[in-house]
């Protein structure tokens, strides 16, 4: 395995993006849940709590850092799929946002959207806006020839 291989800008975009859109999904679905997520409502063994919890604190750990690279690309250019868009920097910048804030979580071990407000309905809005950025951003990416930047 060449490691130089995947790490050149492009793959790291790729990777990026591909890791930013599934965790839109997933912290969607969390929210749906009222906060809580769902690797710990699907794995409900408390000798495992500690291993998941540090799996977890990893993943969102990687979520920030992923994030901020894209937000790295996006700052030279301030382009997405090739164009100034208004909707596709929207969507981007909840991509972005979310991410920071869950790498935040990982670190601080506070997660500081989920301190703004834990209202129910609020969750499922905020959800709904997550699974609408993804589907839109892959519906650009995929229009674009799979390039973000």
């Amino acid at each position: 395995m060449n490691l130089q291989e995947h790490t050149q800008p492009g793959q790291l975009e790729r990777y990026s993006f591909f890791w930013s859109e599934v965790r839109l999904l997933i912290a969607a679905i969390a929210l749906f849940l009222g906060g809580i997520p769902p690797v710990l409502f699907l794995f409900r063994v408390p000798s495992l709590y500690g291993l998941i919890s540090l799996l977890l604190t990893l993943a969102w750990v990687i979520s920030g850092v992923a994030s901020g690279y894209l937000l790295y690309r996006w700052y030279g250019q301030k382009m997405l799929f090739g164009k100034k868009e208004t909707m596709d920097t929207v969507a981007f910048f909840v991509l972005a946002i979310s991410g920071l804030n869950l790498g935040l979580a990982g670190i601080l071990r506070t997660n500081i959207g989920m301190s703004i407000s834990s209202n129910r309905f609020v969750l499922i809005i905020v959800g709904l806006l997550y699974l609408a950025s993804a589907g839109y951003l892959y519906k650009r990416w995929m229009e674009s020839g799979r390039k973000v930047f």
